[in-house]
């Protein structure tokens, strides 16, 4: 997986230093996520029926591991592979990321409240979006890849 890095330093140095927060507040912060997505948007549920029940706990990992390796994402790859296979055999589709952002975002606000200050949000909100454009290329990457193959499978039936 080759990844374009394009978040600022100012972004990545706020996203390193709420890394306390996130040690602190991540599954809570992962916890009320799902809450509001499925509140708000609850044609997404179908989404996480073979989910495990650790879904928010394996969340919040994926969030301290960004956080801590916001300047080398290097690093993580593998997770980020691994996460974006899971969202294709889900069925996982571009504007779900804008509902779970969306939903994200609020739940960082009411969970750390004042301390989540404005450059946090922000942030944030940049750091989402470039992790979540980093799965929806791979996605569509294996999504093309897989319909190929089977596409080729038929043809040769």
């Amino acid at each position: 997986m080759i990844i374009n890095d394009t978040l600022s330093t100012d972004v990545k140095a706020v996203i390193k230093s709420s890394a306390p927060l996130l040690r602190e507040y991540g599954e809570a912060i992962a916890k009320r996520t799902y809450e509001i997505l499925f509140e708000k948007y609850p044609q997404v549920k179908p989404l996480f029926a073979k989910a495990p029940p650790n879904q928010p706990h394996l969340l919040a990992r994926s969030i301290m591991a960004f956080c801590e390796n916001v300047d080398n994402l290097v690093f993580i790859a593998s997770d980020l592979e691994t996460i974006s296979q899971r969202h294709v055999i889900a069925d996982v589709h571009p504007g779900h990321y804008t509902m779970f952002g969306q939903s994200l975002l609020q739940a960082v606000q009411e969970i750390l409240g004042k301390k989540a200050s404005e450059e946090i949000i922000s942030a944030w909100k940049e750091a989402y979006f470039f992790f979540a454009d980093l799965l929806i290329e791979r996605e569509r990457e294996l999504s093309t890849r897989c319909c190929n193959k089977e596409h080729a499978n038929v043809v040769m039936a």
